[in-house]
């Protein structure tokens, strides 16, 4: 009985080409797509009142706060997947939320401090991808 899988063995035939800031590239979007989805689920359980406190419930919070929410919980996780199975339009649309997350946050304020940190950390991941792109291109121009 043999334990060879074809599936397995082309994941890592083209695992093997990748050059190494590609590779990073890939295990940079698995995080991102990991990110995306406990996003996702944080903010579910905001809008289903998990965890949440008489003075934070999500039907007392301002309505840009409540649309940037849900937005959020819709639009993250459908990226995350995206990402994970490296989808050419994922990228696009988790930049897509990303931009829309922060024009929420400078459109209202107010209410949007669940949102911050967040909107920030996406905001670090966005640069990060943007200096990974850059250099995976750049080993792919000198091959």
């Amino acid at each position: 009985m043999s334990h060879y899988d074809p599936i397995d063995a082309s994941a890592r035939a083209q695992w093997e080409n990748l050059t190494p800031w590609r590779r990073r590239l890939f295990l940079f979007l698995r995080g991102v797509a990991a990110f995306l989805l406990i996003e996702g689920v944080i903010h579910w359980a905001v809008i289903l009142g998990i965890g949440d406190g008489v003075d934070s419930r999500f039907e007392a919070m301002p309505m840009a706060a409540q649309a940037a929410i849900i937005w959020a919980a819709i639009v993250d996780p459908i990226a995350g997947v995206g990402l994970w199975l490296r989808a050419g339009w994922a990228v696009v649309l988790w930049l897509i939320a990303t931009l829309v997350q922060v024009v929420f946050g400078a459109w209202a304020p107010a209410g949007m401090t669940r949102l911050l940190l967040f909107t920030l950390v996406e905001l670090a991941l966005v640069v990060a991808y943007a200096v990974l792109s850059i250099r995976a291109a750049r080993e792919s121009d000198q091959d």
